[in-house]
């Protein structure tokens, strides 16, 4: 296990820190509107959905590396230090990336996990989506100021910890059912429709039962409660999504973080990011805390599981009529936000 001597912001809203590019937006055809850049979500492969495929765990990413980027690794996908191609087509289902719990379950996720051959076979796989699930895992699994190396391709990848939500999968224990929820409901979190990183405000309890430090500041930064999360994705019950927002969108509203809300667009999906399930509302499913600050447990289909809740900004919601054409938004001759000629002019 890596020590960090980095100091860590403890406020759970720093999980995703959104930075702009500097780089002025993109002009759109509708003249005198403009187009919001999706740099300015930071999106650098943010994680969008969450699944199951074969009992192996896997992501989907939003979009293909932006233009010009360099890729994460040499495109033969060959670990030098094995000698040989390391794809294996039948490895946790076809060409789903999805990397099996016993990966990591037998030895925990500890450094010694990580030179393990199907470890190494997994991530060569592909380098980029198993970075972003590694990062995700283990920003959710350790705690701050503990992290993860790891080497391939002649690159050197790094994972750092922040909330501690799995202390004996950290120990080097297989993970034990309390704290496959936690991490479950953690990376669930964490998903969002249009690979945005958007700050957030994470609330719940430890494996141990600890709340997760809050501070009164927090709280006021990130006055709109979202949702709820909850699941387990290490045995197949998939990860299950709830609603806690006050009121609801009105037609004219989205949100950058969507994935706490039933479908809107009429797909037939359950949830705005499938392969999330949307199971109802926070309220009616789950039980609250002494506080009334987040949500312990939800129970979806008679099981309960351990579940962790989000706060966002006002600002993660748009209206059409502002002026910008969001990336949540599309075009048309309304002003609804899936048909927003306002903001993002007419189909071509």
């Amino acid at each position: 296990m890596t020590r960090y001597a980095q100091s860590y912001s403890l406020i759970a809203a720093a999980l995703l820190a959104a930075c702009g590019s500097g780089r002025p937006a993109p002009v759109s055809k509708f003249s005198a509107v403009r187009m919001q850049d999706p740099t300015e979500l930071d999106t650098e492969n943010g994680l969008v959905a969450l699944s199951l495929s074969d009992a192996c765990l896997s992501i989907s990413l939003a979009s293909a590396p932006p233009a010009g980027s360099e890729p994460l690794t040499d495109p033969t996908l060959l670990d030098p230090t094995l000698g040989a191609p390391l794809i294996d087509p039948m490895a946790c289902g076809a060409l789903s990336n999805g990397m099996s719990p016993n990966l990591l379950g037998i030895k925990g996720l500890n450094p010694n996990s990580l030179n393990d051959d199907h470890f190494r076979k997994w991530f060569a796989a592909d380098p980029r989506e198993a970075n972003l699930l590694m990062k995700y895992l283990v920003k959710c699994s350790l705690p701050l100021g503990l992290g993860m190396e790891f080497e391939y391709g002649g690159i050197s990848y790094t994972w750092a910890g922040l909330l501690g939500l799995a202390p004996h999968w950290a120990a080097g224990e297989p993970i034990p059912e309390n704290e496959q929820q936690l991490v479950s409901a953690c990376l669930g979190a964490h998903a969002n429709r249009y690979g945005a990183h958007v700050p957030i405000s994470l609330l719940g309890q430890t494996a141990d039962n600890t709340p997760l430090a809050v501070s009164d500041q927090e709280l006021s930064d990130y006055p709109v409660t979202e949702g709820c999360f909850f699941g387990n994705l290490f045995n197949k019950d998939g990860v299950f999504s709830a609603n806690d927002r006050p009121l609801a969108l009105a037609g004219d509203q989205s949100s950058v973080r969507a994935c706490a809300m039933p479908d809107r667009t009429g797909s037939g999906a359950s949830s705005m990011c499938s392969p999330i399930k949307y199971a109802g509302n926070c309220r009616d499913l789950c039980q609250p805390d002494p506080t009334n600050l987040y949500y312990l447990n939800c129970t979806m289909n008679g099981k309960t599981y351990r579940s962790l809740s989000t706060r966002i900004r006002q600002s993660a919601e748009y209206t059409c009529g502002d002026g910008i054409c969001q990336v949540t938004e599309s075009c048309g001759t309304g002003s609804s936000w899936n048909d927003c000629g306002l903001d993002c002019g007419p189909c071509n």
